[in-house]
């Protein structure tokens, strides 16, 4: 029989989950919205029946499985009390009991586990990616909110409140932009997708580009990924010309 877990990604647009084996390869995956209505009995009933479709789906390739636990990966997710807390980016407010909220859909799951979203990518990193082998790094997620994980000597930093590492909430410029977390300057004001979005309108506005292709789009309309598509297309010189061009 196969050992796998259900991994869970809540990001502040959609909610990605995945039926995972032991050696990381994700054997089916599926995605719900994250929804705006802040309803959380709602969004959790929507959650359980995804996860039960894609072990459902699992079972019907024939597969024998022994689903181990869920995993979830949030935005302020608490390891320590398994909780979701004042989260920026997502329409849930106040301290959310998320782990007690799946288990009355999952009695009988094994383990039921929530850390932060960032946490969970440098967990994953440190097993099967990019940091497989070290012992110290630091990781950066980019999303509708900017978090990190950190490691030191192989463990995970949560410090002594289960927060620590919060390098989207960081002061980059005093009095700046207001954050989701309704504070001024942050890195994640600036640097998140939504960050980016705000500083296209803003160089908009100020060159008064009526000329770009970005021009006609509405503030919903517009999103990280034409952005960067259109940054692309706006660069007229290859890279060779300009380090031929360089002083020096």
């Amino acid at each position: 029989m196969k050992k796998v877990a259900i991994g869970v990604d809540i990001g502040g647009t959609n909610t990605a989950i995945g039926v995972v084996d032991e050696a990381g390869n994700v054997m089916v995956k599926d995605n719900i919205p994250t929804p705006s209505h802040g309803d959380i009995n709602k969004y959790i009933a929507d959650l359980a029946d995804a996860i039960n479709e894609l072990i459902h789906s699992v079972k019907l390739l024939n597969e024998d499985i022994n689903v181990m636990g869920i995993g979830i990966g949030a935005p302020n997710g608490n390891y320590y009390s398994g909780t979701i807390e004042y989260a920026a980016n997502l329409s849930f407010r106040g301290v959310v009991h998320l782990i007690e909220l799946l288990r009355n859909h999952f009695p009988k799951m094994q383990a039921l586990v929530l850390t932060n979203d960032a946490n969970a990518a440098a967990i994953g990193e440190m097993i099967y990616g990019g940091a497989k082998g070290m012992k110290n790094f630091v990781l950066f997620t980019l999303g509708t909110g900017v978090g990190s994980g950190i490691v030191v000597n192989g463990d995970l930093v949560y410090g002594s409140d289960g927060f620590a590492g919060e390098i989207g909430h960081t002061t980059l410029v005093p009095g700046g932009r207001p954050c989701g977390c309704s504070s001024l300057g942050h890195l994640e004001a600036y640097c998140s997708a939504s960050g980016i979005k705000r500083t296209a309108f803003e160089l908009l506005v100020h060159y008064n580009a009526s000329d770009s292709l970005l021009a006609d789009k509405s503030f919903k309309e517009l999103d990280s990924k034409m952005i960067l598509k259109q940054r692309k297309k706006e660069i007229k010189l290859p890279w060779k010309y300009l380090k031929k061009q360089a002083p020096g």
